[in-house]
Parts: structure tokens; C-alpha cells; sequence
């Protein structure tokens, strides 16, 4: 499957997809087993330092992923304020309830959508409340996502960037783990490193990081690549890269 949104197209990694796009989450996959040896790692959070890091590209994939290894997986777009899940999986938001009307009623029904063909559930966001971060972070979000976790063996939480807005540090408290979706030569160091400390000022546990739009060439040429601190993952070549180009407004 492969969605557009404005200038942006948007791979759904499959088994027609390339052996090394295919492998990079497989790899990601892997080392959150790994990490899941020592501590349970079930709620899994997903932000980026600034808009344009293919953050929800790299929710959707993980979420295939640890389906195709027989997993049960929720993906859940948290991203109240420029939501982008419905739009790359073709979910029709008229005729969805999302997680904010379920937040309300305290309702699951209906809101969560199966989608067949690629294994996994999905809660869309379905409408922009008054009050994003503190809905995120109320004693009912937490409630839902306890009620939701005994039935999944994954809960992807695909959110806001977390050096724009508090979205994402207010939700990590309910969270297993956080990933930060970085993508190559875009967020400044400083971004990058603004973002660290904002998880880390609410005590957010951070796995690492993914590297999106990654250039092997580029970083042969300059002798390797990184930001001055450490990775849990990364891409390993320009396969692995997702097909973003530029910059949208309303971009993940």
C-alpha cells in the first residue's frame, strides 16, 4: 500500500517492498525484544523533534512489523492537533469515532478499526479538543490505555513533536518507551538535543532513536553521522530511507 499526502508519498513497508526497507524494521523490531528481556516494553511512544521527521511513517511501519511477527498490535494516533494516520491507511475520519470522542465517553466501541489487511488495529484522531496536551495526559487516558493493553502485545502511540508542543512528554508517563524519529540532515543539533531534554525533564523512558531519510553516500562522505548522543536504532542505507522530500506544514 502506498498513500500520499500533498507532496509526500508514503511506503507501507510489505513484502513488495525492498529487502533493506523491509530489514530496517525488522531490525527495530528485534532490539525492542530485546530491550522488552529486562522490562516489559508494550506502550510504545513515537514523536520527533520538530515537524517533517517521517514520525508517523515510522509508527505505521513498526506497527506492521511487530504484526507480521504474530503480534497484536493498536496503533493509536495521539497527534490531536495534525492528525496523519487516517490519511496514510485510507480510514474515512467522517464515519470513524477517534480517540477523543472515546476519551469523552469512555467508550471503546467503534473506535477501534481493524484493518485487515495489513494486521493491525487502529484508533484514529477524529477531532481537535480545546485541551490537547491535558486530555493526553488526564487520569482517562491513562484508564483507556490500561483497558486496552490487555488485550494487545503492542500499543503504538504515534504523537505531536515534542519540541513544539507538550503533547508527547504528557503522554510518555503512561508509556513502556519512547522512540525519537530523526531524520537526516533536517532538526538542527540543537533541536535534536532540545527535544533529549525534554523527555528526559518529565522522566520519559527513551529506548533511542530512528534515523529516516537516511543517505548512506552522504554519510560515507562525511564519516558517519549523529547527533551527540546515542541511537538505539538506525537505518543502513538509502533503501531504508522513506520517500519524503521537503517540508509540509502539516506534515508528521
Amino acid at each position: 500500500m502506498a498513500g500520499k499526502r500533498g507532496n509526500h508519498p508514503f511506503t507501507l513497508v510489505s513484502e513488495n517492498t525492498s529487502f533493506a526497507y523491509q530489514e530496517a524494521f525488522k531490525s527495530l523490531r528485534t532490539n525492542l525484544q530485546f530491550l522488552s528481556m529486562e522490562k516489559q516494553i508494550k506502550k510504545i511512544l513515537i514523536t520527533s523533534a520538530i515537524p517533517g521527521e517521517n514520525k508517523t511513517s515510522t509508527a505505521i511501519n513498526l506497527a506492521v512489523t511487530l504484526a507480521d511477527a504474530g503480534n497484536s498490535v493498536l496503533l493509536i494516533d495521539c497527534d490531536l492537533r495534525k492528525p496523519a494516520v487516517h490519511k496514510y491507511l485510507h480510514i474515512d475520519k467522517a464515519n470513524n469515532k477517534g480517540l477523543a470522542r472515546a476519551l469523552s465517553s469512555r467508550q471503546l466501541k467503534d473506535a477501534i478499526i481493524p484493518c485487515k489487511d495489513i494486521g493491525i488495529h487502529v484508533i484514529i484522531s477524529d477531532m481537535v479538543p480545546p485541551n490537547p496536551a491535558e486530555l493526553l495526559g488526564s487520569a482517562k487516558m491513562g484508564a483507556l490505555l490500561s483497558a486496552l493493553e490487555s488485550h494487545y502485545n503492542y500499543i503504538i502511540l504515534d504523537t505531536p513533536p515534542v519540541s513544539v508542543v507538550t503533547d508527547a512528554a504528557v503522554l510518555s508517563q503512561f508509556a513502556d518507551g519512547v522512540i525519537l524519529a530523526v531524520r537526516q540532515n533536517f532538526a538542527t543539533v540543537d533541536q535534536i538535543q532540545r527535544a533529549k531534554k525534554n523527555l528526559e525533564a518529565v522522566n520519559a523512558n527513551i529506548l533511542g532513536a530512528v534515523l529516516t531519510d537516511f543517505n548512506m553516500n552522504t554519510a560515507s562522505k562525511s564519516g558517519g553521522y549523529g547527533y551527540g548522543y546515542g541511537y538505539g536504532y538506525g537505518s543502513y542505507g538509502s533503501d531504508y530511507a522513506y520517500s519524503h522530500s521537503g517540508s509540509d506544514e502539516d506534515d508528521e
